[in-house]
């Protein structure tokens, strides 16, 4: 994972999906990865399913860079659901390499919840997956973790 990634996540390092941040701007980012078959939560396969936490964990990274000055370490954050997500095949190939591009809906940012809309392309260009996430990213961590 690339050093600009790390730490903007508050992921055990088993969960980090993404490697590179490739560009960012106020409303969205552009990350890499690279498919891996051995997640914690597939069987050995990596479905298209998968998809929606990429695009979850780059709407995060996008979150933490643009609230960098807040706080020195990452804040939660909560895949609340999806709508419209579209898988184009059953699933990603192992190694494969993946390019997911994420835009917040700048409005959204007045609310409790932000949407974000998402595509994830592989490295010819061909869309794999998209859709649109319903986030939450609350204002006390403390209520959300145990204690």
């Amino acid at each position: 994972m690339n050093s600009e990634l790390i730490g903007s996540l508050p992921h055990a390092s088993s969960m980090l999906l993404l490697d590179r941040l490739i560009s960012s701007n106020d409303c969205s980012v552009v990350v890499e990865a690279t498919i891996k078959n051995d997640y914690p939560f597939s069987n050995g396969g990596a479905g298209s399913w998968i998809g929606l936490e990429l695009m979850a964990q780059s709407a995060a990274v996008m979150s933490r860079l643009s609230n960098s000055e807040k706080s020195a370490k990452p804040s939660l954050g909560f895949l609340l659901g999806s709508r419209s997500f579209i898988a184009h095949v059953p699933e990603f190939t192992p190694g494969q390499k993946v390019t997911i591009e994420v835009q917040i809906d700048l409005e959204s940012l007045a609310h409790p919840t932000i949407s974000a809309s998402g595509t994830i392309k592989d490295d010819s260009g061909r869309l794999i997956c998209e859709g649109t996430l319903t986030l939450l990213e609350p204002n006390d961590d403390a209520l959300y973790l145990p204690k």
